[in-house]
């Protein structure tokens, strides 16, 4: 699989993304999520594009099957970590539709920055 879930605690969801991101692998990795977040309630999300991304399967979104509106209910940040040429399509991707948290893109070299932003405590008033 060219993509790999871990849960780590306090609600910390960790995504590692390798190879061609398939149709299959992302809806498998998104009923993943679902159950962790089922288990565990609301989680901050990092995305780590690995140096071995290849790129994305055509057709792959993230709002196309049953626990998407439950996941994106459910992230309460979202980072992501990769090479600065795979952003465009990355943001393309995760702004496919509205989601109610705040993602930032981080490039590889900033992967502590992307965990210090990520768990930094989310001001409400301000949305973040």
């Amino acid at each position: 699989m060219t993509i790999q879930v871990e849960f780590a605690t306090p609600n910390h969801i960790d995504i590692r993304v390798n190879g061609l991101m398939l149709r299959d692998d992302v809806d498998s990795t998104k009923y993943q999520i679902h159950d962790l977040m089922q288990e565990h309630g609301k989680c901050m999300v990092m995305i780590r594009l690995e140096s071995g991304l290849l790129g994305m399967q055509a057709l792959v979104s993230w709002d196309d099957i049953d626990v998407d509106h439950y996941i994106k209910e459910h992230i309460i940040r979202l980072a992501v970590v990769g090479d600065l040429r795979w952003r465009d399509s990355a943001l393309l991707y995760l702004f496919n539709s509205m989601v109610p948290f705040q993602i930032e893109y981080f490039p590889s070299a900033h992967e502590e920055l992307a965990t210090a932003w990520l768990t930094h405590p989310v001001d409400v008033a301000s949305n973040g």
